[in-house]
């Protein structure tokens, strides 16, 4: 196991020393928490140690992620150009959503992860939370058992979701499954709008490890971690 520096020593340091490869990492967090972003930090720092990592994105086009990372101090053009960086829309010109629609992506989804696991040292899900919808919890623990089989082969998977779109079942499994269960909240200190991050469940760092922290997205900075206690959520 190989444990991954953030960049942000703060941040590091609240987390044990980093994240840890290979794993599953769960980031639960409402719309505009945050999760995207966290998700991105990590990811930048996987490709900055020489891994390979593929995104699936049900959000944005590629264009738009490369620029939203940029946009917070992360440019991974480069690692983009070289195809170190990998990424998949979920876009699909003229189709509707539907409930026929949903449980099919998370089958696609499942057969794309093996079939190119080769390839790829971490995989990027965001946002899992659109394709759970309409699917039967039975199927989604399924999706579950390929994610923890391609851990147990050397992967890292990161999920992004919101939690409101998920059974119950399905969180307690994702939460029992995950070596890294993280939290994101939105929050504010008077006008000044802030994330906390609730370390809920953290395996394979070392050192002390918080169970909150403060961060603010700056675009002149990125990713940073702010010395408040309290705030107002």
């Amino acid at each position: 196991m190989k444990i991954i520096s953030l960049g942000v020593p703060e941040l590091d340091r609240s987390l044990g020393g980093g994240i840890p490869h290979p794993s599953i990492i769960s980031i639960e967090g409402e719309h505009g928490s945050g999760k995207t972003v966290f998700s991105q930090q990590i990811i930048y720092h996987m490709l900055k140690e020489g891994m390979r990592v593929y995104v699936i994105s049900t959000g944005n086009t590629s264009r738009e992620y490369l620029e939203m990372m940029k946009s917070v101090k992360l440019d991974a053009t480069e690692f983009y150009l070289l195809g170190k960086l990998k990424f998949y829309s979920l876009h699909i010109k003229d189709v509707k959503w539907s409930e026929y629609l949903f449980p099919l992506f998370i089958s696609v989804i499942v057969n794309f992860l093996d079939i190119k696991s080769k390839y790829y040292d971490c995989i990027l899900i965001d946002d899992l939370s659109t394709l759970s919808l309409k699917v039967e919890p039975s199927r989604f623990l399924t999706f579950i058992t390929k994610v923890k089989n391609l851990k147990a082969s050397g992967k890292t998977i990161i999920l992004t979701f919101h939690p409101k779109f998920f059974h119950e079942s399905v969180i307690r499994n994702l939460k029992a499954s995950s070596d890294v269960y993280l939290r994101l909240k939105n929050a504010s200190i008077g006008s000044f709008q802030v994330k906390i991050l609730e370390i809920v469940k953290l395996w394979g760092s070392h050192g002390e490890r918080k169970g909150t922290v403060i961060l603010e997205v700056n675009p002149a900075l990125g990713l940073r971690v702010l010395p408040i206690q309290e705030v107002s959520i």
